[in-house]
């Protein structure tokens, strides 16, 4: 193995963050290709210990999907006062979680030497590390990997390959955060059978519900990053719980495909409907049915071609595409849901430059229209980022994309603002 790849395993396997971390061993190394073919990857489950002061849930997991239904229609519902009377006082939880985690790098090793940049993707709500690197043409893990730097890609906790906790009491916004600062923290110093290895600087990359983690990171730990990137993101709230609505969120041990069976009933995934995911997360003909298909399917297409390139009879007829969309979605744990505005205070104690990127017809934070009344990722960045850098700081809307950028046409026009906009952010 290259020592470069080796060294930056260290900054996984050995980190000393005390008093929150004291040790984190990285187990089961699996060596791979990206799944946009341009990055050398390794990954396994990283051990971390975690602790952080949650709130108290009050009120139980809905028992059946009626109850579910009703729950995220009273959270949507006007005079909402549901998350009010679910929370109680403030706890402190702790534990060991196994976390998967995926570090990944330019294949040449003349390249390896020369990255001294480090970046840690955090996906948002029922996707998984997937979302960074779906499919040639659409990876910003080889959009970074071509531009000389590292990604480290991981699945939150309770979501996908990492452990799946207590949803309510347990996998809360409080301790998503002090994860993804532990990450951060173990990426930018590390030690490995005493050779040390250290990268000048750490990007936080974000998208919704990982774009509002990053966020409350930089809020809580302002020197963790040197510069950020959030995908889906504004001030506008009032349609982001119609976004929810529309998934039909289901209690995922009653999944039709089984593979959240075991799973406490506070784990919730989308239901079998496909528009629904349509709804919240695609705009239509702004993606190519394919994709979902890479990024859902367990056994996908060949989509070794460029998008551009590839025809509709490569694979499955649109009806079948879409009903293929869910085999691959991820679990929701309903204490993130009731946590979630803890984490979008304003980051007032941040300085460095911020990037927001919008999809253009994003529902979730939009309404399905970015740009009305005024730009909205514009705006996003002095509300949440009062101090930043403003010299260095830009925002994007991706034309033709719905709330998931990564998984549109105009993703790759997403990838080179998000690189051009570090290229300029991390000059000294």
């Amino acid at each position: 193995m290259h020592f470069f790849i080796l060294a930056a395993l260290a900054t996984l396997a050995v980190v000393r963050t005390q008093p929150l971390l004291d040790a984190v061993d990285l187990s089961d190394l699996h060596h791979s290709v990206s799944a946009g073919g341009k990055s050398s990857c390794i990954s396994g489950t990283i051990k971390i210990p975690l602790r952080a002061t949650n709130l108290q849930i009050l009120k139980p997991a809905p028992k059946n999907n009626f109850e579910v239904t009703q729950l995220y229609v009273e959270f949507a519902q006007v005079n909402s006062k549901v998350g009010a009377s679910a929370v109680g006082g403030l706890q402190t939880v702790g534990g060991t979680y196994g976390i998967y985690a995926k570090l990944c790098f330019p294949p040449d090793q003349g390249a390896q030497r020369k990255v001294t940049t480090a970046q840690l993707l955090t996906h948002g709500g029922t996707l998984d590390h997937t979302y960074w690197d779906i499919a040639p043409g659409y990876s910003y893990v080889d959009a970074a990997t071509l531009a000389g730097y590292a990604t480290l890609s991981y699945d939150r906790l309770g979501t996908g390959l990492s452990d799946h906790p207590d949803p309510l009491q347990t996998v809360q916004l409080p301790l998503q955060i002090e994860l993804a600062h532990i990450l951060a923290q173990g990426l930018r110093t590390g030690s490995m059978s005493g050779r040390r290895f250290t990268v000048s600087k750490i990007v936080g990359v974000g998208h919704s519900l990982g774009g509002a983690i990053t966020q409350a990171v930089a809020a809580k730990y302002p020197k963790d990053f040197d510069a950020l990137i959030i995908q889906g993101t504004s001030t506008v709230t009032q349609f982001a719980l119609t976004g929810v609505v529309s998934q039909a969120l289901q209690i995922a041990n009653t999944d039709p495909s089984g593979r959240f069976k075991g799973l406490a009933d506070g784990y919730h995934v989308s239901g079998p409907l496909p528009q629904a995911a349509q709804f919240a997360f695609y705009r239509y003909p702004g993606f190519d049915p394919k994709i979902l298909i890479r990024f859902y399917s367990p056994q996908p297409p060949n989509l070794s071609r460029p998008p551009s390139k590839l025809a509709l009879s490569d694979t499955h007829p649109v009806h079948l595409v879409f009903s293929l969309q869910t085999s691959r979605k991820q679990t929701l744990a309903l204490g993130e849901s009731y946590t979630l505005p803890v984490a979008y205070a304003p980051a007032t104690a941040y300085t460095g430059p911020v990037a927001i990127i919008n999809g253009q017809n994003d529902w979730f934070y939009c309404g399905g229209d970015c740009t009305y009344p005024v730009d909205q990722a514009a705006a996003a960045i002095p509300a949440f980022f009062p101090n930043a850098d403003k010299n260095r700081s830009t925002s994007y809307l991706a034309p033709g994309s719905g709330h998931n950028v990564n998984a549109h046409l105009s993703a790759g026009k997403a990838f080179e603002r998000m690189i051009a906009f570090l290229e300029g952010a991390l000059d000294d």
